[in-house]
């Protein structure tokens, strides 16, 4: 069993909830942005092609930054099978479905036993 302090464990899950929050921030922020340049761009009357290019960059970036929260939620996971190995494994850090393994299944299927977390 991994010991770990609970204020470490308080720093790691403020931490993580921040990162969470910024990424989702930055998502928001750059569709925001994206929504500004075609109302910009139309309200200006520029021709389709004339933005074609802005418009894929930043849809790539928009893709970019879906992908890094994806690989977030995949940390969370694994910061959270960590905890169950733990002494802290019954301590609640405020995230939700905490204790949901990383299994590459469905999202919303049952959390397995933690005899079974702990073994696999």
């Amino acid at each position: 069993m991994h010991q770990i302090k609970k204020t470490t464990g308080d720093v790691v899950a403020a931490d993580t909830q921040a990162c969470v929050s910024a990424i989702d921030y930055a998502v928001l922020s750059h569709a925001r942005l994206t929504a500004s340049v075609i109302e910009g761009a139309t309200a200006s009357k520029l021709p389709a092609a004339s933005t074609q290019k802005l418009l894929q960059s930043m849809t790539n970036g928009m893709n970019v930054l879906v992908s890094s929260r994806a690989e977030m939620v995949v940390a969370v996971r694994e910061i959270n099978m960590i905890q169950l190995r733990s002494n802290l494994k019954t301590t609640s850090f405020g995230c939700p479905d905490a204790l949901r393994p990383t299994t590459g299944a469905d999202d919303n299927a049952p959390v397995k036993a933690d005899a079974d977390l702990i073994q696999s």
